[in-house]
């Protein structure tokens, strides 16, 4: 019998490419949150203010949207058993990416809209760079899984999303919508946590959760239901903000929100039939980060359905879905995936020669524990704070947030510290020959 040649599964991009995107994004989330304390005054006011433009543009772009790309770059590939389709042009959008949001921010900042569209140009190139560079890793896929469908759906997010900003950007000051800027800025918002964010999340997560916890896959008609509900409910959730049709609003969040209970019912049937019988904190934050999406969801159908569309609920209603739902569920899986990167990165070469550290060695689960404590409690407080109108609430509260933030950088950074040559290996107590688990 003549054996069948073995297929040998793609070589992901290097470690070093998606440990760029994090590290520059876990920046931004440090910055952001360091900049909660000086705006007291701003988050119990009005939700269109230029520094609250640029905490959410931070946020949105430098925080979560880098995040995501860095992950896709390292776990698309594994998922779909394919190469990425060019590494060097994922390293080239990095630099225009983040040369963009700093732009974009710190016009933001200063009320100078003058040089706001170069800045939003940049982002726009590194962003379609994203979507062509992933579109072109996808292309001929023979069997396209959920996790690949909600990319894709997300991609054709991303892509709206940049134009709506860039034509944002290029037209301030000018009516250019039929409700005017206070009608585009939430379409323009909405459109990138629910038409970008939310697929790619929700495609990755039904992919990795069950790696992590355990568990078994999911399947059947819930993918469906998630994906149909997105395709149809944001369109009109956009549109209906634009055009200030309470009905099509109201219908269109109505089928999002059926999305995402399917997508939590999920989350939670993972925690009930893992065989992991221990949570590390990555997945306490993970599992934190969807009943903050069950919150968020509520708020925000509370919004809409309450007459005169309680304007003080704004605000915690943007806290809680991106500080707490998104950015919890961020910091979850980068305490996951970041060790495996450094250790696959510094260690797997040597494994099995020498005696080397496993994977759960590089964390410090101490450390992980304050930062849950801190990042959970503080935006829940947060939000509760600004719905109250407490200044000094609302200030106690960020410097939570702020230090929550600067403990879960130091936690990821010791674990980046095994990259360096000499002191930073030399961390790993107790080495052992063995591989990740």
């Amino acid at each position: 019998m003549i054996p069948l040649p073995v297929r040998n599964p793609p070589a992901p991009p290097p470690a070093t490419l998606a440990l760029a995107y994090l590290t520059v994004s876990a920046t931004a989330f440090v910055l952001a949150a360091l900049a909660l304390p000086t705006l007291s005054a701003e988050l119990t006011g009005h939700y269109y203010h230029t520094r609250l433009l640029a905490l959410t543009h931070v946020v949105a772009l430098g925080w979560i949207t880098l995040a995501i790309m860095g992950a896709s770059y390292q776990m698309i590939p594994v998922a779909i058993e394919r190469p990425l389709w060019s590494v060097r042009l994922a390293q080239g959008q990095l630099l225009a990416l983040t040369a963009g949001i700093a732009g974009m921010v710190g016009h933001f900042w200063t009320g100078r809209w003058a040089g706001l569209p170069w800045a939003a140009g940049l982002v726009g190139l590194g962003a379609l760079s994203h979507v062509v560079n992933v579109a072109l890793t996808l292309r001929g896929l023979p069997r396209w899984s959920f996790t690949a469908r909600g990319v894709a759906l997300g991609l054709a997010g991303l892509t709206l999303t940049v134009g709506f900003g860039m034509t944002l950007a290029a037209t301030h000051g000018r009516d250019v919508f039929p409700g005017g800027i206070l009608s585009a800025v939430p379409a323009h918002f909405h459109l990138a946590l629910l038409g970008w964010i939310t697929p790619v999340i929700l495609g990755v997560a039904a992919r990795v959760y069950p790696m992590f916890l355990l568990a078994p896959e999911p399947g059947g008609l819930g993918g469906r239901v998630q994906l149909w509900g997105l395709g149809l409910g944001v369109p009109a959730v956009v549109a209906g903000l634009l055009l200030g049709q309470a009905a099509l609003l109201i219908a269109g969040a109505t089928v999002v929100a059926a999305s995402l209970a399917v997508h939590a019912a999920w989350v939670v049937n993972f925690a009930r039939h893992r065989k992991r019988p221990a949570l590390d904190w990555g997945l306490r934050f993970v599992l934190t980060g969807t009943a903050c999406l069950a919150l968020a969801a509520g708020l925000g159908l509370v919004i809409l359905l309450r007459p005169g569309g309680a304007p003080g609920l704004v605000i915690p209603y943007a806290v809680v879905a991106l500080g707490g739902w998104v950015s919890l569920t961020i910091v979850g899986m980068m305490l996951k995936i970041v060790p495996f990167l450094v250790w696959y990165r510094v260690y797997a070469p040597r494994a099995g020669r020498e005696p080397v550290p496993v994977v759960a060695q590089l964390t410090w689960p101490a450390v992980e524990r304050l930062a849950y404590v801190l990042l959970a409690g503080g935006t829940l407080a947060l939000a509760l704070a600004i719905s109250s109108g407490s200044r000094p609430a609302v200030a106690a509260a960020s410097v939570a947030v702020a230090s929550g933030s600067v403990v879960f950088a130091v936690a990821l950074g010791r674990t980046l510290l095994h990259v360096l040559p000499g002191p930073g290996r030399r961390l790993a107590p107790s080495p052992v020959a063995a591989a990740p688990r």
